[in-house]
């Protein structure tokens, strides 16, 4: 994997600037559910070109429909692939007190991480709780590694049911764990690396958020490259 020139290519692409500003008001108006489409769907647009190798990694903010049509099959993909997480939760919430005012951010991955924080650090645990926080801790970091081979799958065909190729996905991360844990360590780099964006006024850190996603959907792409081209070589020397 290229993981400099994730970390770099933004910053060489032909205006990047303009693009990541509209990415920074994007994630801004999140809340309006359309421009949250759109932000995937740019998002999804970035792993396919990584995976592809296109010579143009930063999508222009142009085909807005097909965006949003690729936003939301992605949305619907991590909700569902969630669900098993959200009832762990329904069925622990009761016995536990949880501090929901700081529940902010707009990034699925950042969203959850402060979640699981505020559940096990922030809130009284009785030993029900425990076990399903546990669990719930346990399923979602499963979900966190196996990320980036569905939004590599679903990215690469558009096609919703890919992201359900289980078995597929499961002998990618097997076969991938070490750099699946290196991936899943810097998304984390990169949300507090986006953080930093406070320093530079309010509006900064949609403005590095959108940078650090752009960041980590390149990154899912590298990952999913590496793993379908070794998968490719062990069956041609089978």
């Amino acid at each position: 994997m290229n993981i400099e020139r994730g970390f770099k290519f933004v910053f060489q692409e032909k205006n990047w600037f303009g693009k990541v500003v509209v990415g920074g008001l994007m994630l801004l108006f999140s809340f309006l559910i359309v421009p949250l489409l759109i932000y995937y769907g740019y998002l999804v647009d970035v792993t396919r070109r990584t995976i592809k190798e296109e010579p143009q990694l930063l999508p222009d903010w142009d085909d807005i429909g097909q965006k949003i049509a690729n936003g939301f099959k992605l949305l619907v993909i991590i909700i569902v692939y969630l669900i098993p997480f959200l009832v762990l939760l329904v069925i622990s919430l009761p016995f536990a007190e949880i501090e929901f005012e700081n529940f902010k951010s707009r990034e699925i991955t950042a969203f959850i991480m402060l979640f699981l924080s505020n559940l096990f650090f922030k809130s009284e645990l009785t030993g029900i709780s425990i076990l399903f926080a546990i669990s719930s801790l346990v399923y979602i970091l499963f979900f966190v590694l196996i990320l980036p081979f569905v939004v590599g799958k679903f990215a690469e065909s558009e096609s919703i049911s890919d992201a359900f190729a289980i078995s597929d996905i499961f002998s990618m991360l097997r076969d991938n764990i070490g750099e699946a844990i290196i991936v899943f360590l810097l998304t984390i780099f990169l949300q507090l690396l986006a953080s930093l964006g406070l320093a530079l006024c309010f509006i900064g850190i949609f403005l590095t958020g959108f940078w650090a996603s752009v960041v980590q959907y390149y990154l899912y792409g590298e990952l999913y490259k590496k793993a379908t081209q070794t998968r490719t070589r062990s069956i041609l020397t089978t």
